[in-house]
């Protein structure tokens, strides 16, 4: 799935413009555009007609808009704040910059950039940056005028610095030096983190520029060693923007510096495909450099300074994400409903299942004590009864002669003489008598066990409870009940 981004860099001079259209395999360049600001009108007649002007040639719609403006309106602090905890700062910030700071503290914007202070101490080292409301609103409300929302609101020439600060080795030392038509900016990225910030007027007229330039970084780089207390060694000074005219000045702030000086040129040292559109212009880096910085400040997820953050970020956030929230809430909802159909479909088949059960138990119920009319709870009553049978049972053990099955069975086998023909199919014991089933092969012989059996001591009477000829017409099937 592909993402647009467009980054807006505003300079008091010019406005440049980059779209980015990213996804997982590549970033590319769709369009990108600079407009000049026109010498004549008021300071937002001017950047209004430009931002129109740069709306013609890209539509914003669509994408995620990020925007930095010129790095000369914004006041830069180092300051030592006694906490480690990043809330704690951001609540104390305030307080620790007013007495710094030429404006009263509520007419300022603020944000900081961590400098991740080393060993144990348990202070905290940042870049306090502030802007007045009076410079940072009327760009945010021309800016929403054309229905743009940026998501983020930075310094001029800060994305660039960043994003070379991101891709550098943690040992790497390294200066980036933007330059405007009327301001400058320097930024300081020693041990791979961004560590310092100073912005100037840049010199007019093309006469020991460079000389005005360097002196302005040696200057700086002596301040940054005074306060850092380390011997910071760049590898090369990084330039770019709007006010470089020609390899020459270069080659001369190089002198100066007698370190290296290179071009930026984003697009070619990340390899980032620039398309060549109808009415795209040619790709100058140095005026498009920061506009793409931007865009993949925000590609990346590169945390940096915000100005803009929380002022429309609920209502802004809510309109991106709309359409993903419905689709997020109608997929939500299937899936509870799912999930009660579920439940209401288990439950049904439990009751089902329990029901059946239910009736399982009674039918049991009923089979064992045919004698109860009316049932209520089975399983309990059923529980009851057989405790009370079990109880019954063990009473009339304990109170009657206690004879034991050997004893009847040795008895009945005793007086069964051997001419008597019979084969016993079913004999069942209890403590009060004893069911006898089975054949023989006429009913005399009957008679002659029932006679038989009542010699017994043990046998108080004895019962022929019947006797039927079988299917064959051979033999007699009987029964006969003893009591004991």
């Amino acid at each position: 799935m592909s993402r647009k981004v467009i980054g807006i860099d505003i300079h008091k001079e010019s406005v440049s413009a980059v779209r980015v259209i990213s996804s997982l395999r590549e970033n590319r360049i769709d369009a990108h555009a600079h407009i000049p600001l026109s010498e004549t009108g008021e300071d937002e007649n001017r950047f209004k007609a430009a931002l129109s002007a740069l709306c013609d040639e890209i539509d914003p719609g669509g994408c995620d808009c990020v925007v930095s403006i010129s790095a000369d309106h914004f006041s830069y602090r180092i300051l030592q704040i006694p906490f480690k905890d990043l809330k704690k700062v951001r609540m104390v910030l305030p307080f620790e910059l007013e007495p710094t700071v030429p404006f009263p503290i509520d007419e300022l914007v603020v944000d900081f950039i961590d400098l991740h202070s080393a060993g144990q101490s348990e202070h905290r080292e940042i870049i306090a940056v502030a802007v007045p409301r009076a410079d940072l609103d009327p760009y945010i409300e021309t800016l929403a005028e054309f229905k743009i929302e940026p998501e983020m609101v930075t310094v001029g020439g800060l994305p660039a610095a960043m994003c070379l600060a991101n891709q550098a080795d943690p040992g790497e030392d390294r200066l980036i030096l933007e330059i405007g038509r009327d301001s400058s900016s320097l930024f300081i990225v020693s041990r791979g983190r961004l560590q310092l910030i100073r912005s100037f007027t840049t010199p007019r007229g093309n006469e020991n520029r460079a000389g005005v330039l360097g002196a302005f970084v040696q200057r700086t780089l002596a301040a940054y060693d005074e306060i850092s207390r380390t011997d910071f060694h760049p590898l090369d000074l990084v330039v770019t923007g709007s006010g470089l005219n020609g390899r020459a000045m270069d080659n001369d702030v190089a002198k100066v510096l007698d370190i290296p000086v290179n071009r930026l040129n984003f697009a070619e040292r990340l390899n980032i495909v620039v398309e060549d559109g109808e009415h795209t212009k040619s790709w100058n880096p140095a005026l498009m450099d920061n506009a793409l910085a931007l865009a993949l400040m925000a590609i990346d997820g590169i945390r940096g300074l915000n100005f803009h953050k929380g002022r429309f970020a609920v209502r802004k956030f809510f309109l991106k994400h709309k359409k993903n929230w419905v689709k997020t809430g109608i997929l939500a909802a299937a899936v509870l409903a799912l999930l009660l159909f579920n439940m209401i479909t288990a439950t049904v088949t439990l009751n089902n299942k329990l029901d059946r059960i239910d009736q399982q138990i009674t039918a049991i119920y009923k089979e064992t004590f045919p004698n109860v009319k009316r049932i209520v709870d089975p399983h309990r009553e059923m529980q009851v009864n057989v405790q009370e049978a079990k109880k019954s049972a063990v009473n009339q053990s304990a109170v009657g002669p206690r004879i034991r099955t050997i004893d009847v069975l040795n008895r009945i086998s005793r007086n069964i003489p051997e001419s008597v023909k019979v084969d016993v199919t079913r004999m069942v014991i209890s403590p009060e008598n004893v069911l006898i089933s089975g054949n023989t092969d006429d009913f005399k012989s009957v008679d002659d066990i029932k006679s038989n059996l009542e010699k017994i001591d043990l046998f108080k009477k004895v019962t022929i409870n019947s006797t039927n000829l079988d299917r064959s017409g051979k033999e007699v099937r009987f029964q006969l009940k003893v009591e004991l």
